[in-house]
């Protein structure tokens, strides 16, 4: 059973951002957000070894896995996997409209088809006891009022296998030639989202799309169990400790020494099994969102960051130039 505030305040995932990198960096900097990893095909979580260690995964609870798929015997050896591995959520994508997920009959083509996406949830849902939620959209160019949104979710809820509904207050417009175009048009709807909490009151419903500061924040929460964010976090990921404080209300205070202590030594061990510097450090790059001298820190990083030896001597910098110049 998922604690109330869990459906409070959620990072989206975003695929090729929302990395294992990216989740531990979150994690340092809330404790309360619920945490989803980029989308993963049935397929990739089946056949790649190592995509995941139990250790990473409980070091960033509260988490969820996203998957993408429309099988569901891949769905039933991804839901062992996933609870194998600690996740405290199984995330099925039905909104991504990449040509990609639409020739592989997953995301956003799952939606007219709730069918399929009730049998794999029904799947998970007799196979491990950790709860599923659904990403949507509200509908597509073609299927684009209320009542389309409406009928797939009574569907998709049948026997409430499934009662977290994850909305993306924007119709997937399939004509358009770009995902990252359809995540700012056509014009978002969050009326719909706010009407679909009325006519399903026992659902959870998470909001998604276009939301950017703590006061809409507050705002949405007034109509719907939850708010999730994506792109603007990951501008400006100091923004998660703000929403600790005020929309968790968390009393203690964000520690930026003992955060960037944590991210050296994970950054210290990471090195030692090969992985790139940059790799982890475009991430935490962003914490100088708005700040004074951002770009010239941001290069002065850049050039740093290949030299593996001062990686200590970098984040003592970065120590530096917050203490002096920038308040959280």
């Amino acid at each position: 059973m998922q604690k109330k505030n869990v459906h409070k305040f959620s990072v989206a995932p975003m695929l090729k951002y929302t990395d294992r990198h990216c989740l531990f960096f979150y994690r340092q900097l809330t404790k309360k957000t619920f945490l989803y990893t980029e989308m993963i095909t049935t397929y990739e979580l089946i056949n790649k070894k190592n995509l995941f260690s139990k250790k990473q995964v409980m070091s960033n609870v509260p988490i969820a896995i996203q998957l993408a798929g429309n099988n569901c015997i891949h769905f039933k050896k991804c839901a062992k996997i996933a609870y194998f591995m600690g996740f405290n959520e199984i995330n099925l994508n039905i909104g991504c409209p990449s040509q990609h997920a639409q020739s592989g009959k997953f995301g956003i083509y799952l939606m007219n088809h709730p069918n399929i996406v009730y049998h794999c949830i029904k799947t998970i849902y007799f196979t491990v006891p950790i709860p599923v939620s659904v990403k949507i959209r509200i509908g597509t160019e073609k299927n684009n009022n209320y009542q389309f949104l409406k009928n797939f979710i009574q569907q998709v809820s049948k026997n409430q296998y499934c009662i977290k509904f994850i909305i993306h207050a924007r119709i997937a417009d399939l004509q358009l030639n770009s995902p990252k175009k359809n995540r700012s048009i056509p014009t978002l709807n969050y009326q719909y989202v706010y009407q679909i909490k009325k006519d399903f009151p026992h659902l959870k419903i998470i909001l998604n799309g276009g939301i950017k500061s703590i006061p809409e924040i507050k705002k949405h929460l007034k109509h719907v169990d939850g708010i999730m964010m994506g792109r603007e976090i990951y501008k400006n990921p100091l923004l998660l400790c703000k929403i600790d404080k005020e929309i968790f209300s968390c009393k203690k205070k964000f520690n930026f020494k003992k955060f960037l202590k944590k991210m050296l030594q994970y950054t210290e061990k990471e090195t030692k099994k090969k992985t790139k510097i940059l790799h982890i450090m475009k991430h935490i790059l962003n914490i100088f969102y708005k700040q004074p001298h951002s770009k010239k820190w941001k290069k002065y990083i850049l050039k740093k960051i290949h030299h593996k030896n001062d990686i200590h001597n970098l984040f003592t910098k970065i120590h530096k130039i917050f203490n002096k110049k920038i308040t959280i």
